[in-house]
């Protein structure tokens, strides 16, 4: 479990501290403001800048250049502000926005995920729902799971750019190799663990040569995963957590059942010889390019990854595979990418315009959702012509296929540390022979009371 599952700062310290902060937002934050921006705090004149400080980890590639079009974007129809972008590795970038929003010195706006509104269950966002009402902001635009994602009790606290679901990749080139038919992907858990079995390159010593499919690789995923078995994760009647048991049990028997297939040594000896940088997400030489595996679960945000660095790979998506006998499955989860606004930020006005920007504008839809392969939040930019002409079909499965049908992924305060609970259980019992059932309750009744906790 990392430091910040174990040691997340609860909500009484956090308005303790915004309180000791909050006097002129810092003398610090003051002092690395630029003149115009300095000149607001004392009185500026009508028609000066003032400038918005934005965080993101878009630091490399297509999705840096889309950023920096999208932030310029902004300053052409927001004369008014600044914009400087900041780049803080992703991740890093939660726990530098705490850090900073507690010394009095955050960003005025930052990139996260439907987890990180959570964050306001301590303390650490604004509340952006008067800033919603004044501007008469369209929330039914909003995919009904990503706009529940964007609250917390009821207000919200997070404008959402786009949506990500996930995918089940597949390589054709490899099935065709061993005589399965690639316009036939596998639907079901059991036909995934069919065909990814008929797939599997494996030396006499155990090496794993080449991998038809582990449910570890390239992450445990277990909010997606859980789902397609049938769980939920919270109780919104009850406000706290709840799981099912016997979905969630089947689970991690499922995992169970991979570690002792391959072993659990010869699945880590992958993982260590394979797993930098994502198993290789950003090189040509990654697995995914190479054929070391053919079938994965990501996020769509992968998919416009496989034309930059694995052109030549004959690939293709589908929803991810569903337990067949779960009344209650669905196709993984959907995570909504958010701007978040600080709480004691030094413009809140300036983050949430461009928040919002991010959000409702068709520019940015164009220019930088898809080219992330991500589908936008809102269902009038999801309908754009723009995004039934990308080429492959992608946008068209995520946004009349899996996008109605998942889980939303969990965003309540304290849903890292249940992730991380979660991925504890489920390596105790691959790598332990830990009993599912207790390190499941375990990992539940901790999470119920950090739950607690963080809301002081």
């Amino acid at each position: 479990m990392t430091e910040r599952h174990e040691k997340q700062i609860s909500r009484r310290d956090m308005l303790k501290l915004l309180g000791s902060s909050a006097a002129g937002m810092s003398m610090a934050k003051v002092a690395g403001l630029s003149g115009a921006a300095t000149a607001l705090l004392q009185g500026m004149p009508a028609g000066a800048q003032t400038k918005v400080e934005i965080w993101t980890g878009f630091g490399q590639g297509r999705m840096a250049d889309a950023m920096t079009g999208a932030i310029e974007q902004f300053a052409a129809e927001n004369p008014e502000f600044a914009a400087e972008h900041i780049i803080v590795p992703w991740g890093e970038i939660t726990d530098r926005v705490i850090a900073a929003t507690a010394a009095g010195s955050p960003p005025d706006v930052h990139r996260g995920w439907s987890g990180t509104v959570g964050n306001a269950a301590i303390g650490a966002l604004t509340n952006l729902q008067p800033y919603v009402d004044a501007q008469n902001v369209d929330l039914s635009d909003f995919w009904p799971a990503t706009l529940d994602q964007m609250k917390y009790q009821g207000d919200v606290h997070a404008m959402s750019i786009s949506t990500i679901v996930q995918f089940l990749y597949y390589n054709k080139d490899r099935m065709r190799e061993v005589g399965l038919d690639p316009d036939s992907p596998p639907t079901t858990i059991a036909e995934l663990d069919e065909q990814g079995a008929a797939l599997n390159d494996v030396s006499d010593d155990g090496t794993i040569n080449r991998l038809g499919f582990s449910p570890t690789v390239p992450g445990l995923q277990i909010w997606d995963w859980g789902a397609a078995f049938g769980s939920q994760f919270w109780d919104e009647s009850e406000g706290n957590i709840a799981i099912d048991e016997e979905a969630m049990i089947g689970l991690l028997e499922w995992y169970k059942s991979y570690a002792d297939q391959f072993g659990a040594e010869n699945l880590r000896a992958y993982a260590s010889t394979f797993g930098g940088n994502n198993f290789g997400r950003n090189t040509p030489q990654g697995i995914y390019y190479t054929g070391l595996i053919t079938f994965w679960v990501l996020g769509s945000w992968s998919y416009n990854d496989m034309g930059e660095y694995g052109p030549d790979v004959d690939f293709d998506v589908v929803p991810i595979p569903q337990l067949e006998s779960a009344d209650d499955s669905t196709p993984g989860t959907s995570n909504g990418n958010m701007y978040l606004v600080p709480a004691n930020c030094a413009n809140p006005d300036g983050g949430f315009a461009f928040a919002n920007f991010m959000s409702s504008s068709p520019f940015v839809a164009i220019n930088k959702a898809l080219p992330d392969s991500v589908m936008p939040s809102r269902r009038s930019l999801a309908n754009l012509p723009e995004v039934d002409e990308k080429e492959g079909g992608w946008t068209i499965l995520a946004r009349d296929e899996i996008l109605p049908n998942t889980l939303q992924r969990p965003s309540f305060g304290g849903n890292g540390f249940f992730g991380g609970a979660l991925n504890d259980a489920a390596e105790n019992v691959m790598f332990h022979d830990a009993d599912p059932a207790e390190v499941l309750a375990d990992a539940v009744a901790r999470s119920r009371r950090e739950v607690e906790r963080l809301r002081g």
